[in-house]
């Protein structure tokens, strides 16, 4: 049975107070030699996706991430529903692109994966289109993959 780990990431707010709060916490797997890897996609923090590998500081009982030592490909995005009763047909508009999501009804943000072996402009010119539609915004935790002019 694997043993899993929350580990806390301290959150910067903006002039707007977003996030909405002060730490984002992530399920992850402990590694030979004492680094973790972040098993689900952060809502918040930024820089950091499924399968990274990080480093962490002890605080008592809680763990707190200290460094990315390797990243995993996967690209993380937060997407916004312009309205909240769309989050469904957008999560199943990101599952037809390969795309994997979590859903934070609270937040309303849908937090997105794109696996390192997927193509990526599909989806990013998925995300264009919809928000030049005003359906959605969206914004960038941690882009990994290739993109260049001429593939988009």
């Amino acid at each position: 049975m694997t043993e899993y780990r929350r580990i806390s990431f301290r959150l910067e707010k903006d002039e707007d107070g977003y996030p909405p709060s002060d730490y984002e916490r992530l399920w992850a797997v402990p590694l030979p030699g004492g680094n973790y890897r972040i098993d689900n996609i952060p809502f918040f923090v930024m820089g950091i996706s499924a399968e990274d590998e990080v480093s962490v500081e002890s605080e008592g009982e809680e763990l707190f991430f200290k460094e990315l030592v390797k990243p995993s490909g996967i690209s993380t995005f937060r997407v916004i529903p312009s309205d909240p009763s769309m989050s469904g047909k957008v999560r199943a508009d990101i599952a037809a692109l390969d795309g994997t999501s979590e859903y934070n009804q609270e937040a309303g943000v849908i937090a997105v994966e794109i696996p390192a072996s997927s193509r990526i402009h599909p989806f990013l010119g998925y995300l264009v289109e919809e928000q030049e539609k005003g359906m959605l915004d969206f914004e960038e935790g941690a882009l990994r993959h290739e993109v260049d002019d001429a593939a988009a």
